[in-house]
């Protein structure tokens, strides 16, 4: 059994979703016992990266429920890990309220296909089934589905459990007592929309502009055949880039920022696509690079999965690991020192977070993301932004999304008194967070060795773009760098297709997601004496993490993280979306038997007499034929009866799924009332406890919304406020 601190964990689950929630809890130094099904765990011929995941773990095969052994293990664990993804011919399903009862300490992480609160509970839960009936799959085009590659579900249950296991294990400190935490592959997939899926009572301009679907961003080939990404947005980027180029075009400024135009035609929402496409296509890839990081700018080579691994950066932050067999994939994202601290008392509360204050200077997403969902754990949140505001106030979605239920106080940080309030409104806090640049809190005195040396017992969390040390440092990085760096555009855009990069920011909310768990897990190895913590994610290290599923064999060859089709629709015939006369259909067939059943049922003889694993691009347009001259509701009912899982691809599910009144009366969609936009609907709290509650309260708030009450309490007379006012130090 682990030591005093440690944890032990008893791992129960199937699939990718819970397999990296045990690998994150035993690089975090927990104690893994894997019980395995009788008949084997399938995943390990899915997944590549399976086996390694499960290194550390001590496994078993064939252990039955109500053995002996498993009640030992159970009665000593902290942790059991139950469900995950289905397979077919696979029933290893645990009853995790039974297992709460008997174990009244044991925290239950169950990961299911959906809620059970949902109208989609009992339906199979895989990854292209999902993105199916979510309606994930449609937020990318307007006229047909793309399976986003980065297995959106299983990395959002991951990381959703994460957040509610370490909840759960805090609030345990609390209380004493254990409880149910509990979230979907489903839930999964939502973690990816939340700046997309939302409604107003009163919506204005500004919050109807929205992503658009059909994005033609900033990736551009070069003259060596190679692909870059560059980005827009910042202050005189846009005059410098053309000046860069060698574009002569008196219209722009050599301070135009080349912010998105929501007006534009979706091609040049981001830019002129073809006029810099055809300056940038005259220059060598490496030479342009350097040329827009000297102006510091924002860019990105756009390179395959594991290309980035030997970049000085990935290796000085450590994110990639070598086992004793040679093998090389990816380690743990997050860093942490401790910072020796008095053990502090706690009181159990309604919520696990309760009494906990939070003080965010994070700005865009990733950073305030994080602080959104401690406040869905109870905490309080104080947002700290300058006298001009967060940048992303200006597209409401994404800013709700990443702010909702705090409270926002303005100051100029440029002033002496600024920074003097800043530090009191940190030393008052349990948790700091920040996103700036390298070297910009240091230089503000709320970095994590200035405000330790007051205060040990904080937890400070650093969220640079590449790293807080390290060559690449300093430089400006953004979820669509990261996506092009990481691997993610090239997987994303299939064989022989140009990259394509993915609407949902799923590097930012990755971020935001790993540096609450960062927190949550520093919160309870405080509550057993390890002090203050200073915390460090790396949005580059999100991004490398979300490709997790990718290995390097010491030969050298890369398994696991294979592209998408052609047609961007699947990786394999019998795992794929079909169109069929009039929508589409998601096929998830991944036994042989299955695959047999799909033949069968589409009067396929030929394919039905080759083995599954033989299938390939003439048996997929087959496939197709068969499927193309039917109506979507007449096939599901086929496959249905045919044993074969299938679900017609969703379009336009937001509006549906934000009224939803089980998700609404579960907190999974949250209300919240603007007092510019009326009634909010929006995604929320994306796990649920069987006990504890989570918070609900409260809008994104207006800029300086709170800025009295906040400087009141932390002592300053009304006369010193109106002076703050006055003279412009806070708004």
């Amino acid at each position: 059994m682990p030591g005093k601190r440690g944890l032990f964990v008893v791992d129960l689950g199937l699939g990718m979703a819970t397999a990296l929630v045990a690998k994150f809890l035993a690089e975090s130094g927990a104690m893994v016992a894997r019980l395995e099904p009788p008949s084997g765990d399938p995943f390990y011929y899915v997944y590549p990266a399976y086996e390694i995941w499960r290194r550390g773990a001590k496994i078993e095969k064939g252990a039955d429920e109500q053995s002996a052994r498993l009640h030992g293990l159970l009665a000593n664990a902290d942790i059991c890990l139950i469900g995950g993804e289905d397979f077919p011919g696979v029933n290893w399903r645990h009853d995790a309220a039974a297992l709460a009862r008997q174990y009244p300490r044991l925290v239950v992480l169950e990961i299911t296909g959906y809620p059970a609160i949902s109208q989609h509970a009992g339906r199979p839960g895989s990854d292209i089934l999902v993105q199916a009936r979510s309606g994930l799959a449609f937020e990318h085009y307007s006229q047909r589905p793309l399976l986003m590659s980065f297995e959106p579900s299983n990395y959002g249950a991951a990381l959703q459990g994460l957040v509610a296991l370490y909840g759960a294990l805090y609030e345990r400190e609390r209380s004493g007592k254990g409880q149910i935490a509990s979230t979907s592959l489903y839930e999964g997939t939502l973690s990816w929309l939340a700046m997309l899926w939302c409604e107003a009572s009163r919506p204005t301009p500004g919050f109807d502009f929205v992503m658009p679907l059909d994005p033609w961003p900033l990736v551009f080939r070069c003259a060596d055949d190679r692909y870059l990404h560059v980005i827009l947005g910042s202050t005189g980027s846009k005059g410098r880039l053309y000046r860069i180029l060698g574009i002569d075009d008196p219209t722009v400024d050599i301070n135009d920022s080349g912010l998105p135009r929501p007006r534009a035609d979706t091609k040049n929402f981001f830019g002129d696509v073809d006029l810099l496409a055809s300056y940038f296509i005259r220059r060598e890839r490496a030479e342009v690079l350097e040329a827009i990081w000297e102006a510091g700018l924002a860019a990105e080579a756009v390179l395959a999965p594991g290309e980035c691994w030997d970049d000085p950066q990935a290796q000085h932050n450590e994110i990639i690991v070598r086992d004793e067999d040679g093998t090389r994939h990816v380690g743990n994202p997050v860093r942490s020192v401790a910072s020796p601290a008095p053990r502090l008392a706690l009181e159990a509360g309604r919520m696990p977070l309760e009494g906990v204050t939070v003080v965010d200077f994070g700005v865009f997403a990733a950073g305030p993301y994080t602080s959104v969902i401690l406040a869905d754990l109870g905490a309080n949140v104080i947002k700290v932004e300058s006298l001009g505001g967060d940048p992303n106030r200006g597209i409401f979605r994404a800013f709700s999304s990443c702010n909702r239920g705090k409270r926002s106080i303005a100051l100029d940080m440029k002033t002496e008194k600024g920074r003097e309030i800043a530090q009191k409104l940190c030393l008052s806090a349990d948790i700091v967070t920040n996103n700036f640049r390298t070297g910009v809190s240091a230089r503000l005195g709320i970095d994590a060795k200035s405000l330790q040396r007051l205060k040990p017992e904080l937890i400070v969390l650093e969220s640079a773009a590449y790293g807080a040390t390290g060559p690449k440092s300093g430089r400006a990085g953004f979820d669509m760098a990261f996506q092009a760096f990481c691997g993610h555009e090239y997987r994303a855009g299939g064989k022989g297709n140009s990259p394509l990069w993915n609407r949902t920011s799923m590097v930012d909310y990755a971020g935001g997601l790993l540096g609450a768990v960062a927190i949550l897990r520093a919160l309870y190895e405080r509550a057993h004496g390890g002090g203050g913590a200073e915390l460090n994610v790396a949005l580059m290290n999100s991004g490398i993490f979300l490709l997790s599923e990718l290995i390097q064999r010491a030969d050298g060859t890369f398994h696991g993280a294979p592209e998408l089709n052609r047609e961007q629709s699947g990786y394999h015939p019998a795992e794929q979306m079909y169109e069929a006369r009039d929508g589409w259909i998601a096929i998830s067939a991944r036994s042989d038997e299955m695959a047999l059943s799909l033949a069968n049922a589409l009067g396929l003889t030929g394919l039905a007499a080759k083995p599954r694993g033989d299938w390939n691009e003439t048996d997929a347009a087959e496939i197709a034929a068969a499927i193309r001259v039917r109506p979507v509701h007449e096939l599901a009912a086929l496959f249905e009866r045919a044993g074969v899982w299938a679900e017609i691809c969703r379009k336009d599910a937001g509006p549906a799924t934000l009224g939803d009144a089980a998700l609404l009366e579960a907190g999974t969609i949250r209300r919240s009332r603007h007092p510019l936009l009326g009634d909010i609907r929006e995604i929320g709290c994306l796990f649920r406890y069987s006990r504890s509650q989570r918070s609900g309260a409260g809008h994104a708030p207006l800029l300086g919304e709170n800025t009295r009450e906040l400087l009141e309490g932390l002592g300053y007379t009304q006369e010193a406020i109106q002076d703050f006012l006055d003279r412009k130090v806070a708004a």
